[in-house]
């Protein structure tokens, strides 16, 4: 009988020290309100110990993962390439010249007429 008289007087001090007696929440409308947790023990001498305390209940309501943008698409880089002119000798009269096989993309416009794989050589 003793033990009941302290848990309810325990309840109610602590009701009203953390306004569960009154049924006020800690914040706006939607956040949870502190609840008192009591806890009766009984020794082996037959002797109870009653512990009180708050007890905080978190809610997790949902998971959102971030979102990852894909990387824009990367255009292979063009070489870059000289002019492409009638003849050699308006690619030389220009200031280009000459293409070496294998080497410059230009090679294969002009004529290796000496088949030694420079074109457009002065």
């Amino acid at each position: 009988m003793r033990v009941a008289a302290i848990v309810g007087a325990g309840i109610g001090l602590l009701g009203l020290l953390f306004g569960c007696g009154a049924g006020v929440g800690i914040g706006a409308a939607g956040d949870p309100s502190p609840t008192v947790t009591v806890r009766e023990t009984v020794t082996a001498k037959g002797k109870a110990k009653v512990r009180v305390g708050p007890t905080v209940t978190v809610r997790v309501t949902k998971t959102v993962k971030a979102k990852r943008r894909p990387a824009p698409p990367v255009a292979a880089p063009q070489p870059r390439t000289d002019p492409h002119f009638g003849t050699c000798g308006e690619a030389n009269d220009a200031g280009y010249g000459p293409y070496r096989q294998g080497v410059d993309p230009e090679y294969d416009w002009y004529t290796d007429r000496d088949h030694d794989g420079v074109v457009c050589e002065r």
